[in-house]
């Protein structure tokens, strides 16, 4: 173990019993504060909260600003050794974020939500749809700007169309409704000379608007065994077909290799199906036919298939699940030039990170915490000096859904949904169907070291966000704001957690 997580570790020892002290007075929350029957107007709402002192001011009224940074600090300590960071300035990072304003603004930012695929970005999607995107008005919502899809790039015409629509009808270019777009496609980075398309359209369509990102990102082995079993290998269809086959003869379904689910005999069945296409003289397309003269061959085309272990092995895993965050940010840490989020490919295939000149775990981490944390607004794609890059506003992390949800009602002041849309569960999780041992995933953690630097790192902000958002709630709650007047709060699912 590295020395400083050692010193970590010690120093939290130190300090649990203060921060779990804290924790406990905000986990007071629901319990010392009823909410009322009655429905409070927005106008008594918006006098509630204005005449209480923001959040920041009510943090700690009886300390001075040198004991809450103490107290930042504690917590922030304890954070760090949590999640195992070993930079050095892992702490003092977390403590800006603890210090880091909310200054999001509805009337000034459109922020672009990059979807990286099999991250849970389409519930994501609809979730906007029904929050900042209202209202809606036909078939579109207003905040979203036209040419987002949920599981598809950005369409550039579409969006012009509209645009261009209400200019014609008469809305000045500043009163656009737009307040966000989601896509595969990415934003960043929005300066240099990698300058992505989307960024250049924002620009020039919204020239008055504040660009800022968010983003999902998944546990580095779960969103690789996701991505190998229905984008790679159609595995996902392959299983739910053998269940479907199995309802149909009074069977019950099976989704796990232990209760008898041969994943290898349904890539037999994949590939024959493929042979057959081949041999029939039905249109199939360049890969295909390259796949048919390989089987010919003698090559097993779907050898990568069959199981975690044939993937790990396997020359595919190499050309296409390398340092798969590159396009969350477009880099990993200072020393790498900004690119690969404009058109995240299903099939990926970035140069691995851990090869990059100026590369070291501990630097992916502080770059994960400045960059993905918000907190280094002077980050640009134009190199050094440059404008900065549209900073990440919110982040949510799939196996955290429910936090991340909770962070985005408060972030983006949207009353709670009464339920979160929930697209392309699986009944058979991949992880299961295909496999996935605790073994295939230590494997996976010595391959990707960066990308599970960046899934620590966004880890422990996720944890400050969620520590400091229920320190703020209760801050609101002492000084005599009434729980209607906090109408984003997430109270059903807070009190859950």
């Amino acid at each position: 173990m590295p020395k400083y997580s050692k010193v970590l570790i010690s120093a939290a020892a130190f300090i649990y019993i203060g921060s779990l002290l804290t924790l406990l007075k905000m986990m007071r929350i629901i319990d010392n504060h009823e909410v009322g029957d009655h429905i409070m107007s927005p106008e008594k709402i918006k006098t509630e909260i204005n005449c209480a002192k923001s959040p920041k001011d009510l943090m700690q009224p009886t300390t001075t600003k040198v004991e809450q940074r103490k107290q930042y600090n504690e917590m922030a300590m304890e954070i760090a050794a949590k999640w195992n960071l070993t930079t050095p300035n892992a702490a003092a990072l977390l403590v800006q974020q603890f210090e880091k304003a909310n200054d999001y603004n509805p009337e000034q930012d459109f922020f672009h939500f990059h979807h990286l695929y099999k991250s849970g970005g389409t519930s994501i999607s609809n979730f906007m749809d029904q929050t900042v995107g209202l209202p809606k008005v036909g078939n579109y919502w207003e905040g979203i700007l036209p040419g987002s899809y949920e599981s598809g790039n950005f369409d550039h015409d579409e969006a012009l169309l509209d645009i261009n629509k209400r200019l014609a009808e008469g809305t000045k270019r500043e009163d656009l409704p737009y307040k966000a777009s989601y896509a595969h496609t990415g934003l960043r980075p929005v300066y240099g000379p990698h300058r992505t398309k989307t960024a250049k359209f924002f620009q020039e369509q919204m020239p008055n608007k504040r660009l800022r990102a968010i983003t999902m990102l998944r546990e580095p082995t779960d969103f690789r065994a996701s991505n190998h079993a229905m984008i790679m290998c159609g595995l996902n269809s392959e299983i739910s077909k053998f269940n479907r086959q199995r309802a149909k003869e009074g069977l019950d379904q099976v989704c796990s290799p232990k209760d008898g689910l041969n994943v290898s005999a349904l890539v037999d069945i994949k590939t024959q199906n493929l042979i057959d296409k081949c041999k029939s003289g039905a249109k199939v397309n360049g890969q295909q036919k390259q796949q048919c003269q390989d089987y010919a061959n003698g090559v097993d085309i779907f050898e990568h298939c069959r199981s975690p272990s044939h993937l790990l092995e396997h020359y595919q895993y190499d050309k296409h699940y390398r340092s798969m965050f590159t396009g969350l940010m477009g880099r990993y840490h200072r020393g790498q030039e900004f690119g690969g989020t404009a058109y995240v490919g299903m099939s990926y295939g970035y140069e691995s990170a851990e090869e990059s000149k100026g590369y070291s775990v501990e630097n992916v981490e502080e770059y994960t915490l400045q960059d993905l944390g918000g907190i280094d607004l002077t980050i640009s794609g134009a190199g050094d000096g440059g404008p900065p890059e549209p900073d990440f506003i919110w982040f949510g992390i799939t196996e955290r859904m429910r936090e991340s949800t909770i962070l985005f009602y408060y972030f983006f002041k949207s009353k709670p949904l009464e339920r979160i849309p929930q697209h392309r569960i699986q009944d058979c999780r991949p992880t299961e169907s295909v496999g996935w041992t605790t073994e295939h995933r230590e494997i996976v953690k010595q391959k990707e070291p960066a990308d599970y630097a960046v899934w620590r790192a966004a880890n422990a902000i996720l944890d400050v966000r969620m520590a400091k958002m229920k320190m703020e709630i209760q801050a609101q709650l002492d000084s005599g704001v009434s729980k209607e007047a906090l109408y984003y709060v997430d109270w059903d699912t807070l009190e859950a957690l």
